[in-house]
C-alpha cells in the first residue's frame, strides 16, 4: 500500500529526525524550509497536544514494526510527558515554554483528552517506565471530580465558560475507546462508562434531530447557540464521529438498542459528510458547512481528509455484500486518493496543510498536529485493508 510505504520510507523517518527536539526536549510544533532548504523545527511552546500525539505517531510506527535509527522517540515523548506535563495530580499542563519550562497552567479538556489518548498507547510499552494506568486513572476522576457536568459531559474551564464544544467531548470518547482497548483484564468499567456517556451526549445532543449532522457549539444545557456560531457543521467532524460511533458499535460494551442507533447515526454522518462536505472537483472534503448543507468555508485542511478515509472504512466494515460493499469500497478509494493529493514531493514525509477554494495549495509551515491526523487514517487504512483483502486484491485485479 502506498500510504503505508510513503509513512515508512518518508514520514517517520523524516519527523523522528527534524520532528524530535533531541538538543532540548519535547517535540518542535511545526517545520519549514529554511533559506537553505534545510528542514527546520520550529515552536516556542510545547503544547499538550502534540507531546501527546507524537507519542501516539511513534507508538503506530513501533507496532508496524519501524524503528528510530537515532534514540527512542517514545522514550523522549514519554519522559518528557511525565517530566514537564504531568502536574503530579493526574492532571496536565495545557502547555509549556520550550525553553524555561515554565507551565501554562491554564485547564483544557481538550489537551487532557489527548493526554489519556496518549497514556493508553504507552501502555503496552511503558507501563513500566511511568505508572500510565494510575496517572490515566487519577486524571479521569480529576476530570469527573472538577468539570463534570450533571447533564453529561463536561465544562471546559473553571468557573464554566461558554460555548461548550462537541470537539474535546469527541476526542475523549477515541481516549475512552483506546483504553478499552488496551486494558482487558483490568478494570475497564469507568472507561466504559465515560464512552457510553459520550456517545449517549452525541445521539442525543450533539446531533441535530432533523438534519442528523454534529454542531459544534453549545450552550450549558447542550442546545445548540444561537446565531451563526451555532449553526457550523464541520465535515471532518461527521466522518470522524461516524468512526467513533461505529468502533463503540462493535464492542461488546454497546447495548443491542444503542448499537443500531450508533450505526444509523454513523451512515447519516457519513452520507452528510460525502454529499455536502466534499468538493466534487477537487475530490475533498471542505473545511465547514452550514446547517442547511451551504459551503460556509471551501478551503480544505488536511484533517478532514483523514477523517474521510477512517469513516469509509468503517462503513467497508459493516457491509458484506455488493452493491454496498463495493460502494464503500470506492468511498475508501476515494478518500485515500483525495488525502495523498496533500503529500509533497519537494518535502517528503510533509504536506500542504490547506487546499484552498482556488484550486491552490496555501504556503506556510507543516504543523507536527496534522501528523496524528494522517498516521490514524493511514493505520486504520492498512488494518481494514488487511481485514478485506482477499475481495480488495480480486476488485483491484
Amino acid at each position: 500500500m502506498e500510504l503505508e510505504k510513503w509513512l515508512r520510507e518518508h514520514a517517520l523517518p523524516f519527523w523522528d529526525r527534524h520532528g524530535v527536539d533531541r538538543a532540548g526536549e519535547g517535540f518542535f510544533e511545526d517545520i519549514q524550509l529554511g533559506l537553505d532548504h534545510t528542514p527546520v523545527g520550529l515552536g516556542e511552546l510545547r503544547r499538550g497536544r502534540v507531546v501527546a500525539r507524537q507519542i501516539y505517531v511513534f507508538e503506530v510506527g513501533r507496532r508496524m514494526g519501524w524503528r528510530s535509527e537515532l534514540s527512542s522517540p517514545i522514550d523522549h515523548g514519554c519522559d518528557y510527558l511525565f517530566r514537564r506535563m504531568h502536574r503530579g495530580d493526574g492532571l496536565f499542563n495545557t502547555a509549556v515554554a520550550a525553553d524555561t519550562h515554565v507551565p501554562h497552567a491554564n485547564f483544557s479538556l481538550y489537551e487532557h483528552a489527548f493526554y489519556l489518548f496518549a497514556l493508553a498507547h504507552l501502555q503496552e510499552s511503558h507501563a513500566g517506565r511511568h505508572p500510565v494506568a494510575t496517572t490515566a486513572a487519577r486524571c479521569l476522576d480529576q476530570l469527573r471530580g472538577g468539570w463534570g457536568k450533571s447533564n453529561g459531559g463536561f465544562n471546559e474551564s473553571v468557573p464554566a465558560t461558554l460555548p461548550l464544544k462537541s470537539n474535546p467531548h469527541m476526542h475523549l470518547l477515541e481516549a475512552s475507546l483506546a483504553w478499552i482497548a488496551c486494558s482487558a483484564g483490568t478494570d475497564q468499567q469507568p472507561w466504559i462508562a465515560l464512552a457510553a456517556e459520550l456517545v449517549e451526549l452525541c445521539l442525543t445532543r450533539f446531533i441535530d434531530s432533523n438534519s442528523g449532522a454534529v454542531r459544534e457549539y453549545f450552550d450549558a444545557d447542550w442546545l445548540p447557540v444561537s446565531g451563526a456560531l451555532g449553526r457550523i457543521i464541520e465535515p471532518g467532524h461527521q466522518f470522524e464521529w461516524a468512526w467513533l460511533l461505529t468502533q463503540w458499535s462493535s464492542t461488546s460494551h454497546c447495548a443491542a438498542g444503542q448499537r443500531q442507533a450508533c450505526l444509523r447515526a454513523a451512515q447519516r454522518l457519513l452520507e452528510l459528510g460525502e454529499r455536502f462536505g466534499v468538493d466534487p472537483e477537487r475530490g475533498i472534503a471542505v473545511n465547514e458547512i452550514w446547517d442547511d448543507m451551504s459551503t460556509k468555508d471551501a478551503d480544505g485542511k488536511i484533517w478532514p481528509q483523514t477523517e474521510r478515509v477512517k469513516a469509509w472504512c468503517a462503513a467497508l466494515d459493516q457491509v458484506t455484500a455488493s452493491p454496498a460493499a463495493e460502494h464503500a469500497y470506492r468511498g475508501v478509494l476515494a478518500a485515500a486518493r483525495g488525502l495523498a493529493r496533500y503529500f509533497r514531493e519537494d518535502m517528503p514525509g510533509t504536506w500542504h496543510e490547506v487546499w484552498g477554494a482556488d484550486g491552490r495549495f496555501r504556503t506556510g509551515a507543516c504543523k507536527a498536529s496534522s501528523l496524528y491526523h494522517v498516521v490514524c487514517a493511514i493505520d486504520v487504512l492498512r488494518q481494514t485493508v488487511d481485514r478485506h483483502r482477499t475481495r480488495i486484491l480480486y476488485d483491484h485485479h
